[in-house]
């Protein structure tokens, strides 16, 4: 399978983006050029009404230069404004910020891959692992939160990402682990309020405990 990720906005969407990728290549996914994949997910940004007449005209964009391609939208605006992003040309699926992380794996249900298209050159059933350099990244970008529970009148973060949700920590530790053993060897924590990290937590978390535990992991 050949794909593309186009990504608008801030860090914590570039994070989600290479989470996405991940994932793609696991199953055997190779990145393209968005003019020659099978499936492009546009990740998209609503922090401003430039920021979602982007999102549409990229999707225009790849509809008309590559007329087979399967555009999954994601991201705020894609949240935000559901039913106009799902008629734009080319879309197959919409999928909201909080559905985000199961996004592959709904994915290959709604786009009907088939299994060459799934596997291609990929080794076998587990793909391969993004490492260093992929997409011209060297550092690792780990998104540790998300949402907000400020409901600050300018932002709209908290109707697109909802409320503050951090990952346990048992869950950042494994995925340091699995990037280093890709042979990352720098990290980079995002979340979209990241002073806010563990406060949802069961016990709560400081984000000065996730730098210690990462200090002594």
């Amino acid at each position: 399978m050949k794909y593309a990720v186009v990504t608008f906005g801030c860090r914590v969407n570039q994070a989600d983006s290479f989470a996405l990728e991940r994932k793609l290549q696991a199953v055997g996914g190779h990145a393209v050029p968005a003019h020659a994949a099978d499936l492009v997910i546009v990740n998209s940004c609503s922090v401003t009404a430039t920021a979602d007449q982007g999102t549409r005209q990229t999707i225009r964009r790849i509809a008309r230069t590559n007329p087979a391609a399967r555009i999954v939208a994601t991201g705020c605006y894609a949240t935000r404004s559901a039913d106009d992003v799902a008629a734009l040309p080319g879309v197959v699926a919409v999928v909201p910020n909080d559905e985000k992380e199961n996004l592959i794996e709904r994915l290959l249900e709604v786009v009907e891959l088939t299994t060459a298209e799934r596997f291609g050159d990929g080794d076998g059933a587990c793909g391969e692992m993004i490492g260093p350099g992929a997409g011209r990244r060297t550092t690792y970008t780990l998104r540790v939160q998300t949402g907000c529970d400020e409901t600050c009148a300018y932002c709209i973060i908290p109707s697109t990402r909802g409320r503050g949700r951090s990952v346990p920590l048992t869950r950042v530790l494994t995925e340091v682990d699995q990037a280093v053993a890709a042979g990352y060897q720098e990290f980079s924590l995002t979340g979209v309020h990241l002073g806010s990290y563990g406060r949802d937590l069961t016990p709560a978390l400081r984000l000065i405990d996730l730098l210690c535990a990462l200090d002594r992991h």
